[in-house]
């Protein structure tokens, strides 16, 4: 008998942090449906986004492959319409599948701003495109309503639990997606700005225990990684903070993340209340974290464990309870896993790998043993060299571009969680392996000058495709500020690189 699914992914979120639904992170925040999916299921507790935004994010998960097979460089290229997702593949199979509220993982969309960010990302100029992060508290201990239009979303999926998926004679396969808590745009700033506001109530505030909210160190700006220093100062957090703001802004964050839990809580009890609870499984993610202050950002678009480091949790029938999965594995194996658990034969040239075997206890015959390795990749904005991230064992191994113009930063999380030690110089031959191993998986000096070619042809396109209003457009974006103080510099810095060799 095939078993429902209930795919709730956050944003497809509602968590971003991974490291929140686990000790010792979860004793910041109650997130008490969160504890209730680790109770009765299996935690994974070293799950990774394979490219650290939204887009490309969720283009891994919905198809299965890594983003240099899906091209899906930033938040406006992304994977093809008829590109075939698990929930075609489970729709074809005999499910009733909806879907409710962000999907995002299409090409076209997001703003002019960040597409033309991520295009001029190898322009050798510094300008802030991010709003300063900031905190807006609002209503009362009574507000639990403070993103209405994910808990819109939450409504419409809890109605068609009880409406529609309580009376179907066939499997079904639901998928939420939400917003939260990603920051919210900060209004001040003008039309073409960002997220950076943090935004909560005083009753999701109360949540959180403020005492256990930590200042995160930072390196000294000198000692920053160069590409770490571009995304600080790009996400415009180069600036003084006090260490009230940065514990606020944690605060805040975290009391974002007790608003979609109670989210979470709505559908799980729309599930209990019409009996099919039991017989459907949960999947719970997101598709990339934030960084929250750490590191001298917020955020996404970077290897940091506070952006790529996202939740999996799952539970139903034939999911171990309580049981936790220290083996590394990412998004991707989000489509064979979900194909598995349907009962659904899977496609050639997956890049994942089933976690069936992994949460289940039982074998799954033609399932592949997980490598027990991650990739991650990014090509997008706040960061000015593709980046490439490989997670295995203790390992973090993180390079940039063509493997040599760029050092390499390598960690080893089972001694240093926070990522302060960089021991790439003091560990050459383990660099050296896992590089080895990397480009095995992937040819990326090759891919980052793909990449780096399709960057100049769009942003080319654009501008010709502006005429005379060029100037004026592009004065205009997110980097406004910083751009009108020396327009004409910034205008011959793009010529320059445009006319220089690929």
């Amino acid at each position: 008998m095939k078993q429902n699914l209930c795919c709730l992914t956050s944003v497809f979120l509602f968590l971003k942090d991974g490291r929140l639904t686990f000790s010792p992170g979860n004793k910041v925040v109650q997130l008490p449906y969160i504890s209730y999916m680790r109770e009765m299921g299996a935690v994974f507790l070293n799950l990774y986004t394979n490219s650290p935004v939204c887009c490309p994010s969720r283009a891994a998960m919905w198809s299965g492959q890594f983003i240099h097979l899906t091209q899906a460089w930033n938040n406006y290229k992304c994977l093809d319409p008829s590109a075939t997702t698990w929930m075609d593949r489970l729709r074809k199979s005999g499910y009733h599948t909806h879907s409710i509220g962000k999907l995002d993982y299409t090409s076209g969309h997001h703003s002019v701003s960040n597409r033309v960010e991520a295009w001029t990302r190898d322009v050798p100029f510094l300008l802030r495109q991010e709003g300063r992060p900031v905190t807006d508290l609002v209503g009362d201990a009574s507000t639990k309503r403070v993103m209405t239009k994910d808990w819109n979303v939450t409504d419409a999926a809890a109605r068609w639990i009880r409406h529609t998926a309580v009376s179907l004679a066939q499997p079904f396969a639901l998928y939420v997606g939400l917003n939260l808590p990603h920051p919210y745009r900060t209004d001040s700033l003008g039309p073409t700005a960002g997220g950076s506001t943090f935004r909560t109530s005083p009753y999701w505030l109360n949540k959180v225990s403020y005492g256990q909210v930590s200042v995160p160190k930072w390196l000294r700006v000198e000692d920053m990684h160069p590409v770490d220093y571009y995304s600080t100062f790009t996400k415009n957090c180069s600036g003084h903070f006090t260490k009230e703001e940065i514990r606020n802004i944690r605060a805040f964050y975290y009391a974002m993340c007790a608003e979609t839990d109670g989210m979470l809580g709505e559908v799980i009890a729309a599930l209990r209340d019409t009996g099919l609870l039991n017989r459907t499984v949960v999947l719970f993610t997101s598709d990339h974290g934030d960084l929250a202050m750490e590191h001298r950002q917020f955020y996404k678009m970077s290897m940091f464990e506070g952006s790529s480091h996202v939740p999996l949790l799952i539970m139903g029938p034939g999911v171990k309870s309580g049981f936790e999965v220290s083996l590394p594995a990412s998004l991707v194996d989000i489509y064979p896993t979900v194909l598995d658990l349907a009962g659904v034969p899977q496609p050639g040239g997956l890049s994942g790998h089933s976690l069936i075997p992994l949460v289940s206890g039982v074998s799954v015959e033609s399932a592949e043993p997980h490598p027990g390795w991650v990739l991650s990749e990014y090509h997008g904005c706040n960061a000015n060299a593709s980046t490439y991230m490989l997670r295995i064992a203790e390992w973090k191994y993180i390079t940039y571009a063509d493997g040599l113009t760029i050092p390499p930063q390598l960690f080893n999380l089972s001694k240093d969680e926070s990522e302060l030690n960089n021991v790439a110089s003091h560990f050459p031959d383990v660099c050296q392996d896992l590089d080895k191993l990397l480009r095995t998986i992937v040819d990326y000096p090759s891919v980052s000058q793909t990449v780096h070619r399709y960057n100049k042809q769009q942003f080319l396109e654009w501008k010709q495709s502006l005429g005379d209003s060029y100037s004026q457009v592009i004065a205009n974006l997110r980097w406004h500020i910083d751009w009108q103080k020396d327009a004409k510099s910034y205008e011959t810095d793009i010529e320059e690189w445009l006319l220089g060799l690929d």
